[in-house]
């Protein structure tokens, strides 16, 4: 299990799962977002995840044409996951909001074509220069975690 929540602990999750996938982007889009260089994405089964405090405001945006729904602290403002009604078994988790971080890595960075160009990447982490398909992401996990 872990456990997360926003920067003034309104909100706090626990997600009882193993991830799917963890990746960087490197969009303008998430650049953008985040007001820096990459969003951190850890994509997860819904039903693992559970708001156990605190109630998150929803907005919806556009990313790539793509209506999304995120979730964020009302009191702080920190986005905590997004969902899409494409995908609706699916989160895509912000991992730099769990207490403990320390596990965390991505296992590729996305849009490497849009990164900021003062960015060095680990040269044996998988870079592509736009959106890969997801299975390629969740397969790349898949075989992290059995090494």
């Amino acid at each position: 299990m872990h456990l997360g929540r926003c920067k003034c602990e309104s909100v706090r999750y626990q997600f009882m799962g193993k991830p799917l996938t963890c990746y960087a982007c490197h969009c303008s889009d998430c650049q953008t977002s985040t007001g820096s260089a990459f969003a951190m994405v850890m994509l997860i089964k819904s039903k693992d995840m559970t708001v156990i405090e605190g109630e998150p405001d929803t907005k919806v945006v556009v990313y790539s044409g793509k209506q999304v729904q995120e979730f964020h602290c009302k009191q702080c403002g920190t986005e905590l996951w997004a969902t899409s009604k494409e995908y609706p078994d699916f989160t895509a988790l912000k991992p730099g909001t769990f207490d403990e971080t320390s596990w965390v890595k991505p296992i590729a960075h996305v849009w490497v074509s849009d990164a900021q160009p003062w960015v060095h990447l680990d040269i044996a982490t998988e870079k592509y220069n736009k959106q890969p398909d997801m299975s390629i992401l969740i397969d790349l996990w898949a075989k992290s975690e059995s090494e």
